[in-house]
């Protein structure tokens, strides 16, 4: 029904059929419409009031209907997806009764070029989304692994929109104005568009508090090159301390040479005739360097500072010292800064290094949590040759108590047979030997088994099926734990099951 006849019929109404007859269109219409009363006689306001109910209906179901846009089809994949029994094994982890299986997932189907199954999508989607924050490369491994439907969906979804490829950061960017959510959306920037994010952070710097500003530049460690350091030098002018000194590591870790020379040359002033970093630093010239660049911290002293923001080899290099030959100068507070300097630069070769000096070190004066993030990012070969190295000389190193106990748990990814058969006759060895642990004792050796049991090597059932045995049948919850971990390597085994 055309908007005319509707309003036609609505001047009729509110003016009279006396002012407008309408008698014979209106006949016709409404025999046209079916819905003639023949028992009416023509013109009557019956009719009127019929065909004014009909139109308006019309009227507002016409403003109601949309034509809705061709869907696109979800895009063809260029991988396989899994056999039934692993897709099954892969629904039980989405879904909560084996979570923590859920990296060496990946890193099956990675290692498999497999995708997760379809009808998985939204579970996988949901678990992403809620690790974008606090885990973004771990929510984007996840994106792969569910392949390019996975992508498709979340560009179709608002709830999952920050995972698509085509999310505009730049839009959401201009919407936002909480630091910590520009935080994210930043440092999600630099790994596509560094040169935008920067450009981006350059326009609302000026009005951001000296606190905001520290949060906001430390995402620009993402991709730091050459490029950045122009702008970031631009920035050390005065603000507070904090500010300055957040550029300075930046500009260490993008290699500019002026930052680096301007504190070789305090690193200089900062070593006694003996080779020792001095507590206090008394050349003017160093001081007046440091000072441009923020300073040092309350508290802290020059050679902790130094050790925390310069490349992990420079100190060394500067005392004709190997690597370990320097650290065993350094007292706890020092090594807790060089091991920060070496979680900041991205030097695997010292990081490994630095692991085998920890290993041999008297563990009072280590950083334990420091050395156990430097072990955890350790590539799986660096890690097995230590430990292999280790247990040949050392037995039973992985004693309840030992320093590389705790390095081993830090680890994400599975132990070798070697590693993971000394472990669990450890564990053993602690219930036989004592009849009455302390709770102390047992709390730390509950929470030991269950951190083990990812990352005991997957093709060990047979093994510990015999070697727990005897576990199993205990009534405490040591037996429960033992259960459990056959249960879960029963489990992980099916992941790798070709």
């Amino acid at each position: 029904m055309s908007t005319s006849w509707h309003d036609s019929l609505l001047s009729t109404l509110t003016l009279g059929t006396a002012r407008q007859d309408r008698q014979e269109e209106l006949h016709a219409w409404l025999e046209a419409q079916e819905a003639f009363d023949p028992t009416d006689p023509p013109g009557t306001e019956e009719q009127l009031l019929t065909a004014w109910a009909i139109t308006e209906r019309l009227q507002r179901l016409q403003a109601q209907t949309f034509m809705p846009e061709t869907p696109v089809a979800a895009p063809v994949e260029d991988r396989q997806y899994p056999p039934p029994r692993l897709s099954r094994a892969l629904a039980l982890i989405l879904t909560g009764t084996y979570p923590h299986i859920l990296t060496e997932a990946l890193t099956v189907l990675e290692a498999r070029s497999l995708l997760f199954p379809p009808h998985l999508l939204p579970e996988l989607l949901e678990e992403a989304q809620q690790r974008l924050d606090d885990e973004p490369e771990t929510a984007f491994r996840l994106l792969r692994a569910g392949g390019q439907r996975a992508a498709w969906l979340a560009g179709h979804n608002p709830a999952w929109e920050a995972l698509s490829p085509g999310y505009a950061v730049a839009a959401a960017w201009a919407k936002e104005a909480t630091p910590g959510k520009r935080a994210g959306l930043l440092r999600r920037w630099r790994q596509t568009d560094p040169v935008a994010a920067r450009e981006a952070l350059a326009d609302v710097w000026s009005g951001q508090s000296p606190k905001n500003q520290e949060t906001l530049v430390a995402c620009l460690a993402i991709n730091i090159g050459s490029e950045d350091c122009g702008w970031l030098r631009a920035q050390l002018a005065p603000k507070r301390k904090g500010v300055r000194r957040a550029i300075l590591e930046l500009l260490l870790l993008a290699g500019e040479t002026q930052a680096l020379n301007d504190l070789v040359e305090v690193a200089t002033a900062a070593f006694d005739e003996h080779g020792n970093l001095v507590t206090v630093l008394k050349d003017t010239a160093a001081k007046d360097i440091l000072a441009d660049y923020g300073g040092i911290k309350r508290g802290e002293d020059i050679g902790g500072y130094l050790l925390g923001v310069l490349p992990p080899t420079t100190l060394p290099e500067l005392t004709d010292r190997s690597l370990p030959e320097f650290w065993n100068t350094l007292n706890k507070a020092q090594l807790k800064a060089a091991a920060a300097a070496l979680l900041l630069y991205p030097d695997l070769a010292a990081r490994s290094e630095f692991v085998r000096f920890a290993l041999r070190a008297n563990p009072t004066q280590l950083p334990v949590e420091q050395v156990a993030a430097i072990t955890a990012t350790l590539p799986q070969e660096d890690f097995l040759a230590i430990f292999h190295e280790l247990l040949t000389t050392e037995q039973h190193a992985l004693h309840y108590g030992s320093l590389p106990r705790i390095l081993a748990l830090a680890r994400t990814e599975p132990w070798s047979e070697r590693i993971s058969k000394a472990y669990v006759h450890q564990l053993v060895a602690t219930l036989r030997e004592l009849s009455q642990l302390p709770y102390t004792l047992q709390r730390d050796l509950q929470q030991h088994w269950k951190l083990s049991i990812p990352l005991l090597d997957p093709h060990l059932l047979g093994w510990l099926r015999t070697y727990l045995h005897s576990m199993t049948e205990r009534s405490d919850n040591f037996g429960r734990l033992a259960t459990e971990m056959l249960q879960t390597m029963a489990f992980r085994r099916v992941l790798w099951e070709e």
